[in-house]
């Protein structure tokens, strides 16, 4: 598999159209699909962004060398509990995380006005 097959294969694996996909690294949906294609390249920061963005590991994305994501809990001044949030808020949809990031926005300026 080459790089543009596991963008394609990334992509897939998030459940997103090349539409969402490109819209969280300021890209259009026709330039994903480019991509995925081949007939355009993927750029350095795109990589960056895209690993960035779904937290990819770059060597798997690059290379194809696993694990295709970057575990985000390896921290270890992370508890459990942050590290058991995280996978759980991995799993959810773009809207659910959406909501989850307006009910923590909103407790967080709760907190600020007490």
């Amino acid at each position: 598999m080459n790089i543009h097959e596991r963008l394609k294969y990334l992509r897939g694996q998030l459940n997103l159209t090349t539409r969402a996909f490109g819209a969280a690294i300021n890209m259009s949906g026709g330039a994903i699909t480019n991509m995925e294609k081949g007939t355009r390249n993927i750029t350095k920061r795109t990589i960056g962004d895209i690993c960035r963005e779904y937290n990819v590991n770059p060597d798997w994305l690059i290379n194809g060398t696993e694990p295709m994501f970057q575990d985000v809990t390896a921290e270890p001044d992370i508890d459990d509990d942050v590290k058991q949030f995280a996978k759980q808020y991995s799993l959810l949809s773009d809207d659910n995380r959406e909501l989850i990031k307006k009910m923590i926005n909103s407790l967080a300026e709760k907190i600020e006005k007490n």
